[in-house]
Order: structure tokens, then C-alpha cells, then sequence
């Protein structure tokens, strides 16, 4: 039998394509499982065995600030908080947070210890009647009433509304312009809203900047939420009547009265 030269040349070609394929692994795209996810990727990054990673510096100072953690939830000290011209908050002084109410045994020692001698309470009476201050507490220290109205809608307007309860603001710094009534707690329900705009407006007559009330307030957020918002609201609000010292004023808060928060609640820096 008679076989082209062509014929010949095209077998030859498709042998050699065949040896070329089977030394060539190809990749087949594995089918997608119903299952699970792809796996991922393996981490690339090397860290040095004995080197810890430190947590970031806002969650160390936060977790330094907090007390009474087993206890009541969203309690802390203002002390540390950062002031203008190399100052902080002392550090014992200044105490934030929810009522100290149906406390344990442990919990009326915790309490104790922070030797607090005057906690103000900012709620109105219904909520006081409901959650009273324990006994504990209030056996070893004296307990200022300053209602201030209920942020039902945890509004700008709720918040700016604080502001403007002159009568409860003069009462607070009443006991903040005494040094025999130092350490002080004051509270609201959750320790956020009135609690909140309290702290700020006593936060900036110690000198702290809005972003460092801020930091502070948005604390709350981890155990009982927050609404920065509403608070950057009435910042702005005693910013546009003058300042701190010119909204205090003007409510009836005397220069003796600051002065005497700033000796006792300002750690300066050597």
C-alpha cells in the first residue's frame, strides 16, 4: 500500500502532540462545594515566639479606667483623662457610672474602697424610687439629689435639654466646690446620657479637650451603647454660649467653686 508523504507527516504530527500532553500537568479547577467556604489562605506574617503583642494604647488606658467591673456595668474613673498643658485627671477623685444599687456583699466592699464620699444622683425621683443606692454606699457617703430630665429619645435636643437645668448644675458643683466631699460618683441610669453631658461639662472645666470628652463618653459603648451625635451636640452647644466658663456662669456656678474642682480632680505633670 502506497502512503503519501502528507499522510505520513500528519500521523507524525499527532504523535508528537500526544507526548507533549502527557508530560504536561494540567490544572483542573476544582468544583465549588456546597459544603464550606474555600479554605484560606495560610497567614504569611512571622511574629517573634517570645514577643507578646501589646494592646493598643485607648484600650489599655480604658481597661485602667474601668471599676467595679464585677459588679455594676459602665463604671470608670475619670482620672487619666488627658487635660490641655501637660495634665490629666487625678486619678480617684472623679467617678462616672450607673446607680450603685443591689450590690453583693463583695460589691459594698469593691465600693469601699474607692472611698467615694458623695455620690450625686442625676435621676429623676419615679427612677430613683425604683432602683434606690444601696444602703452600703450610702452609709459612708453623702448623697446629693440633682434630677435631670430623662433623655427619652437620646436626641441632640434630650441632650442639650441637660444644659439647661440650672438648678441641677449649681447643686453639682456645689459638692465639686467643696474639697470635704472629694472622692465623688455621679450617675444616671445607665451611667451614659445625663452622666455623659455631666462629665463633659466637668471634663472641660478641667481642661479636656472635645476630643478627649468624646474618647471618654464613647467608652459607654462597649457595655451599654452610645450616641456621640447627641453628645457632639451639646459641645457645640456651650461652645456657641461662650465656653465652659461663660455657660457656667451664667448658670450660677461661682469662680470658687472651679477653682476648688481644679485643685483637687487636676494631676499636673512635673
Amino acid at each position: 500500500m502506497r502512503v503519501s508523504l502528507g499522510a505520513i507527516g500528519f500521523m507524525l504530527a499527532l504523535l508528537l502532540q500526544g507526548c507533549a500532553n502527557d508530560g504536561v500537568a494540567r490544572e483542573v479547577p476544582a468544583a465549588p462545594s456546597n459544603d464550606k467556604p474555600p479554605a484560606a489562605k495560610p497567614q504569611t506574617r512571622q511574629v517573634e515566639p517570645d514577643v507578646a503583642e501589646a494592646p493598643p494604647p485607648e484600650a489599655a488606658t480604658a481597661a485602667a479606667r474601668t471599676v467595679l467591673a464585677e459588679h455594676v456595668e459602665n463604671a470608670r474613673d475619670l482620672g487619666g483623662v488627658v487635660l490641655q498643658e501637660s495634665s490629666k485627671v487625678a486619678h480617684g477623685m472623679l467617678f462616672r457610672g450607673p446607680p450603685l444599687a443591689a450590690l453583693t456583699e463583695a460589691g459594698c466592699a469593691a465600693v469601699a474602697e474607692l472611698g467615694i464620699r458623695s455620690v450625686i444622683d442625676l435621676r429623676v425621683e419615679s427612677e430613683v424610687s425604683a432602683k434606690p443606692d444601696d444602703a452600703c454606699v450610702l452609709n459612708e457617703a453623702q448623697l446629693l439629689a440633682a434630677p435631670l430630665p430623662v433623655p427619652y429619645n437620646v436626641s441632640a435636643a434630650d441632650y442639650i435639654a441637660v444644659l439647661d437645668t440650672s438648678e441641677s448644675i449649681v447643686r453639682v458643683f456645689e459638692v465639686l466646690g467643696d474639697e470635704a466631699r472629694y472622692p465623688v460618683y455621679f450617675h444616671c441610669t445607665w451611667g451614659r446620657d445625663r452622666t455623659g453631658i455631666l462629665a463633659a461639662v466637668v471634663l472641660l472645666a478641667l481642661g479636656a479637650t472635645p476630643d478627649a470628652i468624646m474618647e471618654d463618653y464613647l467608652v459607654s459603648d462597649d457595655t451599654v451603647g452610645a450616641f456621640p451625635m447627641s453628645l457632639r451636640a451639646a459641645l457645640d452647644e456651650i461652645a456657641s454660649r461662650g465656653g465652659i466658663d461663660a455657660y457656667l456662669a451664667a448658670a450660677g456656678v461661682s469662680p470658687e467653686q472651679l477653682a476648688t474642682l481644679r485643685s483637687h480632680a487636676v494631676d499636673v505633670a512635673d
